[in-house]
C-alpha cells in the first residue's frame, strides 16, 4: 500500500513532464513554420498563453497541493529543456554566425542560448507553482477565494496579447495595405488569440466552478494582473533583447 500511495505522485509528475515535452517538441516544430501560420501558431502552442494554460490545467486536475506545485512546474520545466535541446542539437541556429574579425560566433551563440535556457527554467519554477496553485484553488476553494484565483490566472495569461495590442492596435492592423498587409493580418490574429482565449478558459472556468455570482471579483482580478502581466512580458523582452 505504501509503494501504491508513493508511485502515483510519482507517476503524475512523469505524466506532466511528458506533456511538457511534447509542448517543447510542438514549438520547436512552429520555428520551421513560415508566415501568418507562424504568428498564428506560435499563440497557439509556442507562447506564454499556451504554455501557462497547460500549466493552469496541470494544477486544476491535481490531486493535492503538492501535486499541483510539482505537476506544473515539471511541465514548464521540461517543456524549456526539450525546446531548446532541440534547438542545440538539431536546428543549431546558434552556429553559423561570425564576428565583426571574420572569427567564428559560435560560443556567443552557445552562450546566449544557454543564457536563455538558465532564464526560462527560473521562470518556470516562478509560474509553474504560481500557475499550478491557482488551478487548484480554483476548483476547490470557495467561492471569493475561488473567483479571486480565476481572474487572476487569466490576467497572468492574457498579459503578453494585452502588451501586442497596446504595441499595435487592432485598429491600426487593420487598416495596413501593401506588402506589409499580411503580416500584419497575421499579428491581428495572434492578438485575438492571446487576448481571447483567456476569456474562454475563463468562462469555461466560471462555468464549471460556478463562479459567475462572483464575476465582480474575477473581473477586478483579471484587470489588476493583466496589466501587471503586460509590465512583466514587457520587462522580459527587452531583458531577452539585451541578453540575446
Amino acid at each position: 500500500m505504501v509503494d501504491v500511495v508513493v508511485q502515483r505522485p510519482a507517476r503524475r509528475v512523469v505524466v506532466t513532464a511528458v506533456a511538457g515535452a511534447v509542448l517543447g517538441l510542438l514549438a520547436f516544430a512552429v520555428d520551421a513554420v513560415d508566415g501568418t501560420a507562424e504568428q498564428i501558431m506560435i499563440a497557439v502552442v509556442s507562447s506564454g498563453l499556451a504554455w501557462g494554460s497547460a500549466a493552469l490545467l496541470a494544477g486544476y486536475a491535481a490531486p493535492d497541493r503538492r501535486s499541483a506545485v510539482t505537476g506544473a512546474t515539471a511541465l514548464l520545466a521540461s517543456a524549456t529543456l526539450v525546446y531548446y535541446f532541440l534547438i542545440l542539437a538539431i536546428s543549431r541556429r546558434w552556429s553559423g554566425g561570425t564576428l565583426a574579425d571574420g572569427s567564428s560566433a559560435h560560443w556567443y551563440g552557445l552562450r546566449s542560448l544557454a543564457i536563455m535556457t538558465t532564464a526560462w527554467l527560473l521562470a518556470s519554477m516562478i509560474a509553474g507553482p504560481s500557475l499550478g496553485l491557482l488551478g487548484r484553488m480554483t476548483r476547490i476553494a470557495r467561492l471569493p477565494a475561488a473567483a479571486l484565483a480565476a481572474g487572476t490566472a487569466c490576467g497572468l495569461l492574457s498579459g503578453e496579447g494585452w502588451l501586442q495590442v497596446a504595441l499595435a492596435p487592432p485598429w491600426r492592423l487593420w487598416t495596413v495595405a501593401g506588402p506589409d498587409a499580411v503580416f500584419a493580418r497575421g499579428a491581428l490574429a495572434t492578438e485575438l488569440v492571446q487576448v481571447l482565449v483567456p476569456l474562454a478558459v475563463l468562462a469555461w472556468l466560471a462555468s464549471a466552478q460556478r463562479l459567475w455570482r462572483a464575476w465582480y471579483l474575477m473581473l477586478i482580478a483579471m484587470a489588476i494582473t493583466a496589466t501587471l502581466s503586460a509590465l512583466l512580458w514587457h520587462l522580459v523582452r527587452a531583458t531577452a533583447n539585451q541578453l540575446g
